[in-house]
């Protein structure tokens, strides 16, 4: 059964599921096929949609290991995401044609969190006076530049880790995100001011970080964001909870926050909603419509 979840993350992989997703879904089929070997189901033929329905009941219905509480919503729902990717991924392989999905319970759906322009400026301002940093214009040159690639180009979180220098096309002023979701691959324009922030970033602020990574005498990495080990930069969590910090603003902000204030900043600009799906890379434009609900609201 191992075996068989190990195929399944490999297909995930190959259909071009971002990279925190082919981690995290593997993880709630690897709990279910544990249940399926304590109840004597060792073979791929043996599942069915009956024990299927089965697991999830009792998966849905347990407490919180850690709070006591019953488990989230969104916990619910990537299993859920998780269990009929699987089911898909047995049918199209020919190993176990199952016939089942598991439907979400239907809830109020709230609007995504967006920053208004103001404070988008209140961030940026702070990138200048951040002092809880030795090199504070390193890092500042890197927050400014993460602001130019996550809201100015509203890239996805994935999208925007797995940049690499040479995504980055300066005389055509685009980045050329070659990854995107569903393994698809897009141009997006950048404006003067964030490209100026990119050049300065990688003329200045980059190369601080790549000396951290000489000094732990390792090959230099071509990831367009670097950490403080001068490697791949994965996580912004708590550069974003300083910056917000710093600009007074209250609100949850994540990197998809960013993502969220640019397309509705677009709207409110006057942009077609066709070219705004376009610009984020969405497969329909069902995905970009949310955003007039947004402006509505405003």
């Amino acid at each position: 059964m191992k075996e068989l979840n190990h195929e399944y993350k490999t297909w995930l992989q190959t259909l071009g599921f971002a990279e925190s997703s082919v981690k995290s879904l593997p993880m709630y089929i690897a709990e279910m096929l544990r249940y399926f070997e304590e109840n004597n189901i060792t073979e791929t033929n043996q599942i069915t949609a009956e024990s299927i329905q089965t697991f999830f009941f009792h998966w849905k219905n347990r407490k919180n290991k850690h709070t006591g509480a019953g488990l989230s919503q969104n916990h619910i729902y990537k299993c859920i995401t998780a269990i009929n990717n699987f089911i898909k991924f047995l049918k199209v392989t020919g190993k176990n044609p199952i016939d089942l999905k598991l439907e979400r319970e239907k809830t109020q759906t709230r609007n995504p969190q967006v920053l208004t322009q103001a404070e988008i400026r209140a961030l940026y301002e702070a990138t200048y006076h951040n002092t809880k940093r030795i090199n504070t214009t390193a890092y500042g040159q890197r927050d400014r530049a993460m602001l130019a690639v996550y809201y100015g180009c509203g890239l996805r979180r994935s999208e925007g880790t797995n940049l690499l220098l040479s995504d980055i096309l300066y005389e055509k002023k685009l980045i050329y995100v070659r990854k995107g979701k569903g393994n698809k691959e897009r141009f997006v324009p950048i404006a003067e001011k964030g490209l100026q922030d990119i050049e300065e970033y990688i003329q200045y602020g980059r190369k601080y970080f790549l000396v951290q990574r000489q000094k732990l005498k390792k090959p230099e990495s071509n990831y367009f964001f670097l950490n403080v080990f001068g490697g791949r930069m994965k996580e912004f969590t708590m550069r974003i909870k300083q910056l917000k910090e710093e600009a007074g603003i209250n609100k949850q902000i994540s990197l998809h926050t960013f993502r969220h204030s640019i397309a509705t900043h677009l709207l409110q600009s006057g942009m077609e909603i066709e070219h705004i799906k376009k610009f984020l890379g969405h497969a329909t434009l069902e995905s970009t419509q949310i955003y007039t609900h947004i402006v509505n609201e405003i």
